[in-house]
């Protein structure tokens, strides 16, 4: 038998798009894009910031621009601005080998790299350095000029020296035995109230320079130990117009060639002596005997 010629299957329509439809799908293509540029953008910054923070943590960062700033300095440096000398004036008491120390220089710097000010701040905070000036003289010299503290005295507190400036202010515990010259003062605030001391000193330099220490009490006043021994108590007022008065009483009367162990000035107007015990012994006996007493 001959196969039976099926009849062929009518094919559907297509069915007919909803009437928005295409904007629709247009829509989401369109945020499905946007998703994904805003999702890669997210990915990428996470990346810089870790990436950033791995180079800065890890000290890459502060490698290479030390190797950049190396590079040029060596090219500064080998076009002949290079630190080839350096002149050091006003150092007296300061170690040369600290003023070295504290510049930091090295063979071949660039002169014009040098950070002047974080240099200063070294050489000024050397003991002895009050004030400092660095200056560049291209193309391959560096000018230090050091001002130093002047020592005015020895501070003596709780059995340690140090020397002070005039002011008080405490330059060094160290290196002392080169000052054997200056004052020696004793207590705590005695550094602070040189500047009263001092003023003694100028006005009668030569008995002042008799004066073997001095000795700040109560905070308030002072008592000079003279190297013959004998102790002058000045008053906590009016100490000027009391050490002129002993300076007359030596010119006239070498009262400090007396056997006396302390002159107190303290009183206004009134000079009290305490005598050394075998003194004070003859002139009882003086006395006892009807002897005419010698007088001071």
């Amino acid at each position: 038998m001959w196969p039976l010629n099926k009849k062929p299957k009518k094919k559907n329509k297509a069915s007919p798009v909803k009437r928005g439809a295409k904007q629709a799908q247009s829509l989401v293509r369109r945020r499905r894009i946007s998703l994904f540029f805003r999702v890669s953008s997210l990915l990428g910054g996470i990346t810089v910031v870790v990436l950033s923070v791995y180079i800065w943590k890890s000290g890459l960062l502060q490698e290479w621009s030390l190797e950049a700033r190396d590079t040029v300095d060596r090219k500064i440096a080998n076009a002949g601005f290079m630190v080839g000398e350096v002149r050091i004036t006003g150092q007296e008491n300061t170690d040369i080998n600290q003023i070295r120390t504290a510049l930091a220089l090295y063979d071949g710097q660039s002169i014009v790299s040098l950070d002047l000010p974080e240099i200063l701040g070294r050489v000024e905070g050397l003991p002895w350095v009050k004030q400092a000036t660095i200056i560049r003289k291209l193309p391959d010299a560096l000018e230090v000029t050091i001002t130093e503290y002047e020592a005015a005295a020895i501070w003596q507190e709780s059995g340690a020296l140090f020397l002070v400036d005039q002011y008080g202010k405490v330059i060094t515990g160290e290196g002392l035995e080169k000052f054997g010259d200056v004052p020696h003062i004793v207590g705590g605030g005695a550094n602070e109230n040189l500047a009263s001391l001092l003023t003694l000193k100028t006005a009668q330099p030569d008995l002042f320079s008799r004066v073997k220490s001095a000795v700040w009490v109560g905070q308030r006043r002072w008592d000079l130990n003279f190297h013959n021994g004998i102790k002058i108590k000045l008053p906590e007022k009016e100490t000027a117009l009391a050490w002129q008065l002993l300076y007359e009483y030596e010119s006239h009367q070498k009262i400090l060639a007396k056997d006396i162990l302390i002159i107190d000035l303290r009183q206004h107007g009134k000079t009290i002596l305490r005598l050394t015990p075998q003194e004070a012994e003859r002139r009882r006996l003086l006395k006892k005997s009807g002897a005419k007493e010698e007088s001071i």
